[in-house]
């Protein structure tokens, strides 16, 4: 995947002109006539973007020749419409399909000239709004002048998302490419589970009425089982298309469970699925990614759900809607008697050794997915019931994304296996289709959603701030578990032992990055006293304080802060810097190991490497490392401390350094001690 990435760049940097011409093509066939409708340009201008940050494409060209094309096509569409007036609409496609250049005209109606400008930016209006000027005879001044403003608005709008998104991908990769796939997959599995809510509910209300009709056939061609079908198809029920589509949903959701709870029975830790998506979730680990999915892991804390379920109970027993209120609990209390009951049962094991807990010893089932769930599930249901049919969708994209999103925490956390997890959902979608379809059938369909979306963000949202936000380090320390320190003698390290650690920096997949051509063994502020009279000072990290300096394109690249880097899921503990007077900028970086060097310290890892200042478009500077080990910076390191008696050093395929003080030898207590903002990894 990467060898084809970088080949495809490279073929653009060796024909630039060609990618040149791809920009003004797509902006001008974007806004043609018909034609525009079609194609991606919004995909290919955000490619272009990317491309830019990437340094690849410049800024200027490709803005201009986007901004040429754009008015180019609006021209040629403007004049078609000119040219052919009425008889546009005698002319296929729209003799065919006539509703696009209706819309387009009763657009250009109602915004006038501004519309020229308006359409450039609304997707669907975009290729027809100039063909509907020409063809209403705007004045050509007063088409050129709208035309000219707003391409000149919209190439630099569609680039900047795109350069934006690359500079993103830059900073990612940079800091660690784990975090960027984490991102990329967590909008994947949002976007998908709003796309499928959409979906899944229109098409089942589009199809309520054959599956009415198909099941009350079915009931007279079978006395008995028919009963059934025909008070669940009633045609005149208010939700019938809720009725059919929550009788679908048990269908799927039983087949599922079956397949889950096989797969649970076989031993979830015998499939190579399983195993492949825990281990991906390890290697991705970094403290960024751990800050973010920890506050998505607590979408399922009993803290959050328990209050959730009274404060709408109380309302709904409040607003004297007792049905309602006895259906709720029924929801919200299956988990506290099915998870219990299914673990004595058939629990499964948790993912051991990389999780160590112990209040809940079963990855199926999964009581906070299983509640979660339930609850935000019959909410969504109750909601929809009290919606305009158009609406509906729109509360159960919602429950979905955040049952996705915690589904996707608890994965990348390893606390459970994927099938089990599946497993969990499952058996709570198919509690809650039973439950529904009594429901929707025995409940008349609420008096207004406002007063129950209100009660449920009140529950809600104040407690979800209060644990993401105050005890999110504690829980993703809870996730990880403790290593227990190596302890070597000076002889064995200097023979080569740990020989388990790496030589290289690890981060997505253990993919090597950099080679880890240091190993100190010390206190950490020994080692930046004795490298200061030489130039090494702190380094200013990169964080939410002073990311705007990023923005100070004409910054030298020593103010600019260093991205911190990962390895085995943990930033460096270390960061010092040393400035030429040329210019050039070298970063020693330090990671703590799980090694004690008896009579020196805790052993940490790291290397040196040159970072240099990279634009982007001009807009902004990112501090991006060089690959590789400059190896005369090593040996100036290693020269700078010659003179420092209490520093020994031995090299080898890597420089081994030492600061021991036979008199005050270290003890285990002295051993790093990983914050709570950066939780110690697995063992490598």
């Amino acid at each position: 995947m990467e060898a084809a990435l970088s080949a495809v760049l490279d073929s653009i940097r060796a024909h630039p002109s060609a990618a040149y011409g791809v920009i003004f093509a797509v902006a001008l066939a974007e806004s043609l006539a018909v034609i525009g409708v079609v194609v991606p340009g919004v995909l290919m201008m955000l490619a272009a973007g990317a491309l830019i940050a990437d340094g690849v494409l410049s800024f200027w060209p490709s803005c201009l020749l986007a901004i040429l094309g754009a008015i180019l096509g609006d021209t040629l569409s403007f004049w078609l419409g000119r040219h052919y007036q009425s008889h546009l609409r005698r002319l296929w496609p729209f003799s065919r399909h006539p509703a696009p250049l209706e819309r387009g005209m009763a657009f250009f109606s109602r915004h006038g000239a501004k519309s020229i400008l308006l359409g450039r930016f609304v997707g669907p209006m975009r290729a027809m709004v100039p063909l509907v000027a020409g063809m209403l005879d705007m004045p050509i001044r007063a088409f050129f002048l709208a035309n000219l403003g707003s391409a000149l608005l919209w190439g630099p709008a569609y680039l900047a998302p795109g350069i934006l998104f690359g500079a993103s991908l830059k900073l990612a990769s940079e800091a660690a490419t784990g975090l960027l796939f984490i991102s990329l997959a967590l909008i994947a599995v949002l976007f998908a589970a709003v796309w499928l809510s959409r979906h899944l509910v229109r098409w089942a209300g589009y199809q309520a009425s054959a599956w009415v009709s198909a099941l009350l056939h079915w009931a007279d061609l079978h006395p008995l089982m028919g009963r059934i079908a025909a008070a669940l198809a009633d045609p005149r029920h208010p939700d019938a298309g809720t009725l059919t589509g929550l009788a679908l949903a048990l269908l799927a959701a039983t087949l599922i469970l079956g397949l889950s709870l096989s797969l649970v029975l076989l031993g979830p830790d015998s499939l190579s699925l399983n195993r492949m998506v825990l281990d991906l979730g390890q290697s991705l680990s970094s403290p960024e990614a751990d800050h973010i999915l920890g506050m998505l892991n607590t979408l399922g804390d009993p803290a959050l759900l328990l209050p959730l379920v009274a404060l709408v109970f109380v309302s709904l027993r409040w607003q004297a809607r007792q049905r309602d209120a006895a259906y709720w609990l029924a929801a919200a209390s299956f988990a506290l008697i099915a998870s219990p009951l299914l673990g004595a049962l058939i629990g499964t094991a948790r993912p051991t050794p990389h999780v160590e807990l112990t209040t809940w010893p079963w990855s199926f089932p999964n009581p906070q997915v299983l509640s979660a769930t339930l609850i935000y599930g019959f909410l969504a249901l109750m909601i929809a019931r009290a919606l305009p049919v158009r609406q509906r969708w729109q509360p159960f994209a919602l429950a979905s994304s955040l049952v996705s999103a915690l589904s996707f925490a608890r994965l990348y956390f390893g606390t459970e296996w994927l099938t089990d997890l599946l497993a969990s959902v499952t058996l709570a979608l198919l509690w809650l289709a039973a439950l529904g379809l009594a429901y929707a059938r025995h409940t008349a369909p609420g008096r207004g959603a406002r007063p129950l979306i209100l009660i449920a963000l009140l529950a809600w949202l104040p407690g979800y701030l209060m644990l993401s936000l105050d005890n999110n380090a504690a829980q993703r320390i809870h996730h990880r578990p403790a290593t227990a320190l190596t302890h070597l003698t000076p002889e064995q390290w200097l023979s080569g032992a740990p020989a388990e650690l790496p030589g290289m920096r690890q981060d997505l997949w253990q993919q090597q990055r950099q080679p880890l051509d240091i190993q100190y063994a010390g206190a950490l502020p020994a080692l930046s006293h004795a490298l200061a009279a030489s130039g090494w000072q702190p380094a200013t990290r990169l964080n939410w304080h002073n990311a705007l300096r990023l923005f100070s394109h004409s910054a030298p690249l020593s103010s600019l802060p260093l991205i911190p880097h990962v390895h085995q899921g943990r930033h460096e503990r270390l960061t010092l810097s040393r400035q030429h007077a040329d210019g050039r900028r070298y970063v020693l970086r330090l990671w703590a190991t799980h090694d004690l060097i008896t009579g020196c310290g805790p052993l940490w890892i790291g290397d040196i490497t040159e970072v240099t200042k990279t634009s982007i478009a001009g807009w902004f500077a990112i501090p991006v490392t060089r690959p590789g080990t400059p190896v005369a910076e090593l040996d100036a390191l290693a020269r700078a401390l010659q003179s420092d008696p209490s520093f020994a050093q031995h090299r080898t395929e890597r420089l081994r350094l030492s600061h021991c003080r036979a008199a005050d030898p270290p003890s285990a207590a002295s051993a790093p001690a990983a914050p709570a903002s950066d939780p110690a990894p697995a063992p490598p």
